[in-house]
């Protein structure tokens, strides 16, 4: 019989650098002495990525009872936060299940740990769950998303649609992001700055989202075309327009975003209630609030794109009333609505769009999307009927892929520690 034990340390050194993600290290040290003091010290192939400050990213401005506006100075602190989805299995020897749990954290900037995360948004998951022991539980990561974050309140800042990193041959990934606003804007090192694309800024208009899918970057437009940006920033035209009956129909408001499904991109149409809800105010006065505005500091001007009074408030905020999807269509030549998604559940979240096969995970629904409307809240949405279902409850059963009842452990923590064979590691 084989002693595994005493392979090698430059093997096993050679194998450790080929594996997927720091979870995945941590489990191949776990399994004996040899094979963690194969990969410690200096030579750990999954260094800390060095972390990216945006500084400054936005300018704050106080908003008085009269409505007049007054800046407050730069907002200095933001960084380039990474999150990733995880898929949790109990371990081949402790279950014959097949079955897993999706689960989504970030890095805590002050611990070094791993935080749960709402896995449609970015809130912080309540602190009251117990730790996961890697001994026995599988943990690979599926998906990983970045948006910009704030150093003092560790949560995302306000301004930015999506964020991604695109590739650039021969030196550092540069963040390229979609403003509330609907520009596309790249960090410089210095400071944002816009993307002029043709005769001017305004020639495509609005952009809805932007993904790196087979390592090149897309970004779609309000005007429903699909756009390939070099690394350069140069853009081309990918495809054909989507209908224009899609895009010019008014019955109801728009927003749309990539999703990767089965290594082809989807595009998803959400439909928003026509009517968006009233404002609460007193005698039609500016309520007596202390807020403020926040400003996108780029190259050409500061950009209000977000307030935090009570005109931005979930009360203003428009409600999913449904979706509708598109595949490119490349015999046709056109984008063709999708009326099944087989086996794969759409999950959309605030700052990525991706695709899992649902009978992989526990309660998963087919032939459906996951979605957030106010960032604390889990809906989805079945194609075949187009109802909507909100999350009531942790026992509905549809919603169970996002909430991991671990056997003898409780739930998963929502500052995960990540056990050793001897000692706990925090990562």
């Amino acid at each position: 019989m084989v002693d595994w034990s005493q392979l090698p340390e430059r093997l096993l050194f050679m194998i450790a650098v080929r594996l997927c993600s720091v979870v995945d290290l941590f489990r191949f040290r776990s399994i004996c002495r040899s094979w963690r003091s194969s990969v410690s010290g200096n030579e750990d192939p999954f260094p800390r990525r060095p972390l990216i400050e945006l500084d400054p990213l936005v300018a704050k401005f106080s908003i008085d009872q009269a409505g007049n506006e007054q800046i407050s100075g730069l907002d200095r602190g933001a960084f380039l936060s990474r999150a990733a989805f995880f898929r949790v299995a109990l371990s081949s020897s402790s279950s014959s299940s097949s079955k897993s749990w999706l689960i989504k954290s970030d890095t805590d900037l002050r611990s070094g740990r791993l935080r749960l995360l709402n896995p449609l948004s970015r809130k912080l998951l309540p602190r009251n769950f117990h730790s996961l022991d890697l001994l026995q539980f599988t943990v690979s990561e599926i998906q990983e998303s970045y948006a910009i974050g704030d150093f003092r309140t560790r949560k995302t800042f306000p301004g930015f649609k999506r964020v991604v990193l695109v590739s650039v041959p021969g030196g550092d990934p540069r963040i390229v992001g979609i403003g509330l606003d609907g520009k596309i804007r790249y960090w410089n090192g210095e400071i944002w700055t816009r993307v002029v694309v043709g005769g001017g800024d305004d020639e495509m208009g609005k952009f809805y989202d932007i993904t790196v899918h087979k390592g090149l970057t897309y970004a779609l437009d309000s005007k429903g075309v699909v756009w390939r940006i070099s690394s350069s920033l140069s853009f081309l035209k990918f495809g054909p327009l989507l209908d224009e009956s899609i895009i010019t129909n008014n019955s109801c408001c728009r927003d749309k975003s990539f999703v990767e499904c089965c290594g082809e991109l989807y595009i998803v149409d959400r439909l928003l209630e026509e009517k968006p809800r009233e404002r609460f105010n007193l005698d039609g006065h500016v309520p007596h609030v202390r807020c403020f505005a926040y400003v996108l500091h780029d190259d050409v001007e500061n950009v209000i794109c977000h307030r935090s009074d009570l005109e931005s408030t979930d009360l203003n905020s428009p409600k999913t009333v449904g979706f509708k999807v598109y595949k490119m269509d490349e015999e046709l030549g056109k984008w063709v609505e999708v009326n099944s998604l087989g086996d794969n559940a759409f999950l959309v979240a605030t700052d990525c769009g991706f695709s899992v096969l649902a009978n992989e995970f526990y309660g998963c629904l087919e032939n459906s999307i996951y979605f957030t409307d106010k960032e604390c809240e889990i809906l989805v949405f079945k194609l075949d009927d187009g109802s909507i279902t909100r999350i009531t409850t942790p026992e509905q059963s549809c919603f169970q892929v996002f909430l991991p009842s671990f056997p003898g452990h409780g739930s998963c923590s929502a500052s995960i520690h990540l056990y050793n064979m001897d000692s706990a590691l925090g990562i």
